[in-house]
Parts: structure tokens; C-alpha cells; sequence
């Protein structure tokens, strides 16, 4: 299967994930407006936040074979984390609103109606998250699309969340107090967990930082072993999705320039392929 096809099955997975976490966010939010539980509006836009999140990981991988222009010479691979910095911090808003909220409700409390309602809703909204989340999970695999896996990753804590709206309110039917207020911010917590990883991620990405410390040495014996020559260093620089790697090397200065092509072509082919790197740069050195 070609890098196109791939990605044209990767995005519509990503895109299906959009629209579904999002629907389910509507019907969440819209049934809360009339049962009044804020353990269904956390649930609602916590979906809603999800779906974005899967909006991002849509769109990084669209712009991944964007050609470059004359204004983003090194192509558009860290738009992805810089838009999932941005949604983080939208989140974390979202967040701040639903813990307000249940603070408010527990120091004015209000009786939510037909909790019937809104346990079917969560129920609902849970099967519905994890059956997608599975689904996706399987293409990820399938393709080892990283973007893609945490895609599904976040459907599967999307409906786990449901499940625990639903056990909260479950124990609000039951006359233990709070309940409801509580499943807003347990979810809440949710958020903000899913938010300080996004940023994490995002952060390390964009300011060129390698979560692997012993990658340097390991591409640095690769290339000693498998071509015999000496390296003088090793530079790796996260794009996104993949790496761009650049090895110095030391050569014989009196190699002819065929030969040094010759060996600069072979070891960027063989750098490239066994790290998965998008972009790979031999630089020689004359000794």
C-alpha cells in the first residue's frame, strides 16, 4: 500500500472522528440544557474538545505532503503542534468553566431531572466513543501513524469519561449528594490531564526537543558499522511526525567527488529508511 493511500485511509478515520465526537457533544450539551445535569454538560464539552483534538490530528495529517513555499522553507509538519498547543489551552478554559460550575453547584445545589435521561445519554455517548476508538486504533496500527494512535487514544479516555459521568450520576439516583457536581470535575480532571499532555507534546516539538537521548548514539554506530567511516556528530530535529536527521562525517580528502557522492547517497538512503526520518542530510568533513 503507497504513502497515498495511507494517508487518504488515515484522514478519513481522523475526519469521521470529528464529526462524531462532535455530535455527540451537541446531543450531550443540548440534553443537559433540559435534564440540568452538569455531569452530562462536562461530559458534552469534553467531547467537543476531543473533537477538536481529532480536527488537528485530521489537518496534521493533510499538511503533511504539503509542498513547501517560499515562507516555510522546512515544509508545514510542526502546524500540527502548534494548533494542538493552541487547543490545550483552549481546553484548559473549558475546563476552568465546568470546575466553576460545580463549585457553584455545590454551594448552591440544584436537582437535575430525568437522571434517567442523562444515564442513557452517557451510556450512549460511551459505547459510541469506544466503538470509534477502537476502530481508529485498528487503521493507526495497521499504518503505525502515531498522529493517529493518540487520536484514538483520546476516544478511548472520551468514553471512559461517559462511563464515569454515568457511575456519578448513578450515585446521585441513589440520594448520595454532590454527585453530580462531582462527575463534572472528575471529568474536569480529565481535561486538564489530556490538556497538560498536549502541551507537553506540543512544547517538546516545537522547540526542537528529542524525547529519545540515545538516538544520537544509535544512528552514530549505524553509520560506523554498516559504511566504516568516522562520525563527527549527530543532529536530530523532531518534524512532527518524523525526524530530520543530519550526520557529520569525516572522509579521506583525497577521495574523488564521484566517490564521496557515491557514499554521501548510500548512507543518506540507509539513514533515511532504517529511522524513518522525512528529511536526511550527509554532510562530509575532509580529514
Amino acid at each position: 500500500m503507497n504513502k497515498l493511500t495511507v494517508f487518504a485511509e488515515a484522514r478519513r478515520a481522523a475526519w469521521l472522528s470529528v464529526w462524531t465526537l462532535f455530535g455527540i457533544g451537541v446531543a450531550e450539551v443540548s440534553i443537559s440544557t433540559y435534564t440540568g445535569s452538569l455531569t452530562l454538560l462536562a461530559d458534552g464539552l469534553d467531547s467537543m474538545a476531543d473533537s477538536l483534538v481529532s480536527f488537528i490530528v485530521w489537518f496534521g495529517i493533510r499538511m503533511l505532503h504539503k509542498p513547501r513555499s517560499n515562507l516555510f522553507h522546512f515544509g508545514y509538519a510542526k502546524i500540527e503542534s502548534f494548533a494542538a498547543f493552541i487547543a490545550a489551552i483552549i481546553i484548559v478554559i473549558l475546563g476552568i468553566f465546568i470546575v466553576y460550575h460545580a463549585y457553584e453547584n455545590i454551594l448552591h445545589p440544584t436537582r437535575a431531572i430525568n437522571p434517567e435521561i442523562t444515564m442513557i445519554t452517557l451510556i450512549a455517548a460511551g459505547s459510541i466513543s469506544l466503538h470509534r476508538a477502537f476502530v481508529v486504533r485498528k487503521i493507526a496500527k495497521k499504518h503505525n501513524l502515531i498522529s493517529l494512535k493518540l487520536d484514538a487514544k483520546n476516544s478511548i479516555k472520551d468514553g471512559s469519561a461517559s462511563f464515569v459521568g454515568f457511575g456519578s450520576v448513578l450515585a446521585g439516583y441513589f440520594g448520595v449528594p454532590y454527585m453530580d457536581a462531582i462527575g463534572g470535575i472528575i471529568i474536569a480532571g480529565y481535561i486538564f490531564f489530556m490538556a497538560y499532555t498536549a502541551i507537553r507534546e506540543s512544547t517538546l516539538v516545537l522547540l526542537d526537543a528529542v524525547k529519545n537521548p540515545e538516538l544520537q548514539e544509535t544512528i552514530t554506530k549505524f553509520v560506523e558499522k554498516e559504511f566504516n567511516v568516522e562520525v563527527e556528530d549527530v543532529l536530530v530535529r523532531p518534524l512532527g511526525h518524523a525526524l530530520s536527521i543530519q550526520v557529520h562525517i569525516f572522509l579521506d580528502r583525497s577521495m574523488t567527488l564521484d566517490k564521496v557522492n557515491n557514499i554521501v547517497n548510500k548512507m543518506q538512503d540507509a539513514v533515511g529508511k532504517k529511522f524513518e526520518a522525512e528529511e536526511t542530510l550527509i554532510i562530509p568533513d575532509p580529514r
